[in-house]
């Protein structure tokens, strides 16, 4: 590596790339009520559990925590959420707010290494 790219900031990407560890297998789990479930669907804004086995019920608001390993560090988010949609057949299908912009960066940051984009 030349003097020039090293100021420049050359090899960045790589050196990122190698930072960030491993890819994740799944999006983040998803803790109601002391529950813990791995969403069928997981997208910034939403999620799908299906098997749902709890007690909320359809536009019930409700505090829940979002967990994932972020490279070495685990993250523990805090969000709150809206029931759209609760059935047998479709689960339970909500929306949420987005958290504080440091833990939305680091979700964000977790999306992307998962989807790998």
């Amino acid at each position: 590596m030349s003097w020039l790219s090293k100021f420049s900031g050359g090899g960045k990407a790589a050196a990122a790339a190698a930072a960030k560890g491993p890819r994740p297998a799944n999006p983040p789990t998803i803790i109601i009520d002391h529950h813990e479930y791995i969403p069928e669907e997981f997208a910034l804004g939403s999620f799908r559990l299906r098997p749902y086995e709890g007690d909320l019920i359809a536009r019930q608001q409700f505090d829940f925590h979002m967990v994932f390993d972020l490279g070495e560090d685990p993250v523990d988010v805090a969000c709150h959420g809206l029931v759209v949609k609760m059935s047998e057949e479709t689960g339970l299908v909500a929306r949420y707010k987005s958290p504080q912009p440091f833990y939305e960066k680091k979700l964000i940051d977790y999306v992307r290494a998962w989807k790998g984009l």
